[in-house]
């Protein structure tokens, strides 16, 4: 004798079955849609928006400087994509001797990117222009950042030692919780703050950015992630094909 199994249970277990069904990896390499360097001004009147570089650490004078990158997610990810994993790759192209920590921040504030363009290794900057992000400005002229120096999450999404020229990759757990965020919800992704070893002089990093000459030396996220199969006809499929199954065994 067959043993009785209730409709209600074999749609629960088709369903089980629908949650845990293996999902589709794939990788995705999306490149920055905006990058820039802050450099530290009392007057806020310098930028690079569209220079071939970014810079981040503490020059010999000392001053300051910071990168900002942001990512499109939003309309680039598939949907129903589950993220399992970002990393951040960015290639220096200029270094010093010492091995020094740099880590990302998730930025607060929205940003521009203007169309400044420094001159030479760009190190020093250039007169901002409108649109530009400076030290004092989240967007040249009208918008200030709440905090001179660009307003970002006190602890560090992610942390690697950086050394010779070469490429990085940062990653973390929070990268990705960050991604997802961004993701749910597109108002707050505001990308991330780059900083180097702030604590000394000699410090800084040149990085390639968006505008550089090579294309393969620009800043790139890369995010790994699965496709969850969407309910709707599979589900309803399922369902009908439960409860005729169980029809059947009630016969039986």
């Amino acid at each position: 004798m067959l043993a009785r199994c209730s409709a209600s249970s074999l749609i629960v277990g088709c369903l089980t079955s629908l949650i845990s069904f293996p999902v589709a990896a794939d990788m995705m390499q999306i490149s920055a849609s905006r990058d820039t360097t802050l450099y530290e001004s009392a007057t806020g009147a310098l930028g690079n928006g569209s220079g071939q570089y970014f810079f981040a650490g503490t020059t010999n004078q000392p001053q300051l400087r910071r990168a900002l990158l942001a990512f499109e997610t939003t309309s680039i990810l598939p949907e129903n994509a589950l993220i399992e994993s970002v990393a951040l790759r960015l290639h220096v192209s200029s270094t010093s001797t010492l091995i020094n920590n740099f880590s990302i921040y998730r930025m607060t504030s929205h940003w521009t990117e203007g169309a400044s363009d420094a001159s030479g290794t760009e190190g020093s900057g250039t007169t901002a222009l409108n649109g530009d992000a400076t030290w004092l400005h989240s967007s040249l002229p009208g918008e200030l950042w709440n905090t001179p120096g660009g307003d970002f999450h006190s602890v560090a999404s992610s942390m690697l030692s950086v050394g010779d020229v070469g490429f990085y990759s940062w990653t973390s757990a929070q990268m990705t919780a960050d991604v997802q965020d961004w993701i749910a919800n597109p108002q707050s992704a505001f990308g991330w703050m780059l900083r180097g070893d702030e604590f000394g002089p000699g410090t800084t990093r040149r990085f390639d950015s968006s505008e550089s000459l090579n294309s393969a030396f620009a800043p790139t996220l890369v995010i790994q992630y699965s496709i969850v199969p969407a309910p709707g006809s599979l589900v309803l499929l399922s369902i009908s094909s439960a409860l005729a199954l169980g029809k059947r065994r009630r016969r039986t």
